[in-house]
């Protein structure tokens, strides 16, 4: 189904839905609602692609039945995204030591290629009956129980209710006065690399600590690799990445026979939260809703589960229930609270440069 622009009389806005975002969390909500609700019109709001390229993601296996649920599973299996055994990690010690899913007994992973998922996901959102359009929500007033978004081209949705999937802008939330509480300052410079080694099955993502921070990388399909340094913002000096790697030996020796592809990017991966993540006719999912380090491994398995439990939060707003965006928002502050103390266990594994500020940061209370 090709996008096309929508008017109000296209809606019946006390009928309609919209969801604004289209990474994972705003396509499992969309999809949720078409399941949920086939006879009501989905509008998925999100901006068209920049040509920014998605930093690559390691997907664990229990993410599976998400994606079953969603019913695009089998699909999903059939793209070529390369699977994964697990993941190797130099934490708390210079010795590399590996996590096989094997022992889950829910098969392997898998490293995706991660523009062409959220594309894919995408597209099965159209499929699915959503109606997509390519814009940006600049403001969002609710009376007499009907959302009115305004968008950045000039058009006006109404609708019952929404889903607010835009990521750690946490757009909608911040416009109702209820910033998410951001914990720490960490981003991720990112590297990509092609390689000559077409692998069936890829070792597994590595992770690396060393003194101010640490590395994760991963291969990805089509002969291609992710680097990420991640570090406090603060912490991110101008040095050369050779010179960065030079620290990092394990990294270095995977690396050795991979060559730098395009220019280097930094991006957010700073821990946040919303106090408040659903309310009368709304609910945030994704990252915003919560937010996660990604050593958490939390991120794209939060953000299918956390859309579709949004989708029927909005689902309940329509029959006049409030009770579903109660339960879904103590579910988040649970989740939050949960993921914090499993941070600090990880962080407070690794003890070999207590002096140095990023660990420091990491071994005093969390969230």
């Amino acid at each position: 189904m090709a996008d096309r622009q929508l008017t109000p009389s296209a809606h019946n806005p006390r009928s309609s839905l919209v969801v604004l975002g289209g990474g994972p969390a705003g396509c499992a909500a969309a999809l949720t609602l078409r399941r949920y609700t086939p006879h009501l019109p989905v509008t998925l709001v999100t901006r068209p692609s920049t040509g920014e390229v998605a930093v690559g993601e390691t997907l664990s296996p229990g993410v599976l039945p998400l994606l079953q649920y969603l019913g695009v599973a089998v699909e999903f299996q059939r793209l070529g995204h390369l699977p994964s055994g697990g993941t190797a990690s130099a934490w708390g010690s210079s010795q590399v030591s590996a996590r096989s899913y094997l022992f889950t007994g829910r098969g392997h992973g898998w490293h995706l290629d991660r523009a062409g998922f959220d594309a894919w996901l995408l597209d099965r959102t159209r499929a699915a009956g959503a109606e997509v359009v390519l814009d940006r929500a600049l403001r969002a007033e609710r009376a007499d129980g009907t959302w009115m978004i305004t968008l950045a081209g000039g058009m006006t949705l109404e609708c019952a209710a929404l889903v607010d999937a835009t990521g750690r802008a946490s757009w909608l939330a911040r416009l109702r006065g209820i910033p998410p509480r951001r914990h720490d300052a960490l981003v991720a410079e990112a590297q990509w690399y092609t390689h000559d080694r077409r692998e069936a099955s890829a070792e597994g993502a590595l992770v690396e600590a060393v003194e101010d921070g640490w590395w994760y990388s991963a291969s990805l399909p089509g002969g291609r690799g992710v680097a990420m340094f991640m570090t406090d913002h603060d912490l991110l000096t101008d040095r050369a990445w050779v010179d960065r790697l030079a620290g990092a030996p394990v990294t270095t020796m995977r690396l050795g026979s991979w060559r730098l592809d395009g220019e280097r990017v930094v991006r957010p991966a700073h821990s946040q939260s919303l106090d408040v993540a659903a309310g009368e006719g709304w609910a945030a999912a994704g990252d915003a809703a919560s937010a996660f380090d990604p050593i958490s491994s939390m991120g794209i398995g939060f953000s299918l589960r956390s859309g579709m439990d949004a989708a029927r939060v909005v689902v309940g707003a329509l029959e006049g229930d409030a009770e579903p965006a109660k339960y879904y928002a103590a579910s988040i502050r649970r989740i939050h609270a949960e993921y914090c103390e499993r941070l600090k266990a990880i962080y407070a594994a690794e003890r070999r440069w207590p002096e140095h500020a990023f660990w420091a940061r990491r071994h005093e209370s969390v969230g």
